[in-house]
């Protein structure tokens, strides 16, 4: 029985690259693989693995080696049945990542359909960042101006006091923009020139950006 497809998912700070994946798992029955999710949770374990990563980003704040990288990547792919469709979310980063992504791909016995790029200027990613706020106690999440009218406001589920993320303030995200540009452009101009690379312009509505994500991965 031939292997579903597997899409690769990547897009700046504010894309709304987490709000389309969760739609895309949904609506194409995908096994989402977030690899940064999949970092934190081995950092949790209580094993040499999890001590290790959990040094470099709990404590040391510092990017992960790709050898653990891949091999956590590798190891969440084996368990996908065979039979389920694969999202991939937030690797390859940069240039050196490519040719391992797709290896562990290989091994792992699929192949790559899409790179699903979902694209918005960097005045969208500072606008969408610098409103997100979330509690320090429960973790609920809130946008100021949405559901959120200041940032003084306790949290209307348990009282706890809200609070921006250090690097959701214009400056960080500004500088979270310049680092995608700088290092994931090489990425998404790869897989430009190979034929896979599905550019969406992501400063629309959640669902358009859906709608035109779905008119190329699932055509009428």
């Amino acid at each position: 029985m031939p292997l579903k497809d597997t899409y690769i998912l990547l897009g700046s700070a504010g894309s709304g690259k987490s709000t389309q994946a969760e739609l895309l798992k949904s609506s194409l029955h995908l096994a989402h693989i977030d690899i940064g999710s999949e970092l934190r949770a081995v950092a949790s374990q209580d094993t040499l693995l999890g001590h290790e990563v959990n040094e470099i980003i709990n404590v040391k704040h510092s990017f992960v080696p790709d050898e653990v990288v891949f091999a956590v990547l590798l190891d969440a792919i084996h368990f996908v049945p065979e039979t389920v469709g694969l999202l991939i979310d937030g690797i390859p980063r940069r240039e050196s990542q490519i040719e391992k992504v797709l290896e562990v791909l290989e091994q792992a016995h699929r192949s790559l359909n899409k790179v699903i790029f979902i694209d918005v200027p960097e005045a969208v990613s500072v606008e969408r960042i610098s409103k997100r706020y979330a509690c320090t106690v429960c973790k609920r999440n809130y946008i100021l101006g949405k559901n959120l009218i200041d940032s003084e406001t306790p949290c209307r589920y348990c009282s706890g006091h809200i609070v921006q993320r250090m690097d959701d303030t214009e400056e960080g995200v500004r500088t979270r923009h310049h680092i995608f540009q700088k290092d994931t452009l090489p990425v998404i101009n790869y897989f430009e020139k190979t034929g896979q690379l599905l550019h969406i312009n992501g400063d629309q509505e959640t669902y358009k950006v859906f709608q035109n994500i779905l008119k190329y991965v699932r055509p009428e």
